[in-house]
């Protein structure tokens, strides 16, 4: 009987520098979409993966998804905004598995609106969202990473760190801010071997993005603009994150990695 693709990625044998076995990697926002792959994709290394999610049931779903394809994984669920339920997680981190390995901050929250259109209340809750939870996030990983002098931080971060689009206005701004958090997050503990970097993803085909992918418009823009002329595939995010997450990236602090297929570049 042959082996299906899942099957042969967690049991070949790979490079011993990606090999994850025997550490603890939290996923914030694990649910669907890239933190769902980003989870399989470190399961798949072999690590014992946390998936978060806003609520039990759906963080509990995603986690038994990964456990029914072989894979170890458990989960937290507390609002990104919500600190005390954010230090219970950690807490239960630490009296479950003594250790954090790798943390993604993956969870942010997208506000298409021009800035004009955005209210105070949608101002302040995309900021406590998208750049002071991840701060908080991080620094409570730092906590538990401090203990074995061993950490790896990845924040997802955005190519509209980089590049803005009219009517788009406080979403880049914060992705340049977790940009930012990831240099000063390299820079104050790489001396204790917590090292932070950050992928910035281009345009890929999650769930969220389902209704521009099918807009005709959007089909003839990611042609013309795109190198590759297509959207990412989710899964695709797996290798640079395991880059990052690995030993082969035990030199690498403070960068972001753009994964956008060349779209960024493109004139």
């Amino acid at each position: 009987m042959q082996a299906t693709e899942t099957e042969k990625s967690i049991t070949a044998p790979g490079h011993p520098l990606f090999d994850l076995h025997d550490q603890v990697a939290l996923v914030t926002g694990a649910t669907r979409g890239l933190g769902l792959e980003i989870g399989r994709g470190l399961g798949q290394a072999g690590a014992m993966v946390i998936v978060h999610g806003r609520d039990q049931n759906s963080a509990a779903a995603a986690s038994e998804k990964l456990l029914s394809e072989g894979l170890n994984a458990s989960w937290v669920a507390f609002e990104l905004n919500d600190r005390a339920a954010c230090q219970r997680a950690f807490d239960k981190i630490r009296d479950t598995h003594a250790r954090l390995d790798i943390l993604v901050n993956n969870a942010s929250m997208r506000l298409r609106k021009p800035l004009g259109d955005i209210d105070t209340i949608e101002l302040d809750t995309i900021i406590r969202t998208n750049v002071l939870a991840n701060i908080e996030i991080s620094r409570a990983a730092i906590a538990l990473m401090k203990l074995n002098r061993y950490g790896r931080i990845i924040t997802i971060s955005s190519i509209a760190g980089h590049i803005v689009r009219s009517g788009d206005f406080i979403y880049p701004i914060t992705k340049q801010a977790l940009n930012t958090m990831t240099r000063s997050l390299a820079v104050e503990f790489g001396k204790e071997g917590i090292l932070s970097n950050a992928i910035a993803p281009g345009t890929f085909a999650t769930e969220f993005n389902q209704s521009l992918i099918r807009n005709p418009d959007n089909i003839a823009k990611m042609q013309e603009r795109n190198p590759l002329q297509r959207w990412g595939s989710p899964a695709e995010i797996i290798g640079p994150v395991l880059f990052l997450a690995s030993e082969a990236a035990s030199y690498v602090n403070g960068q972001v990695l753009t994964v956008d297929g060349g779209f960024s570049i493109s004139f």
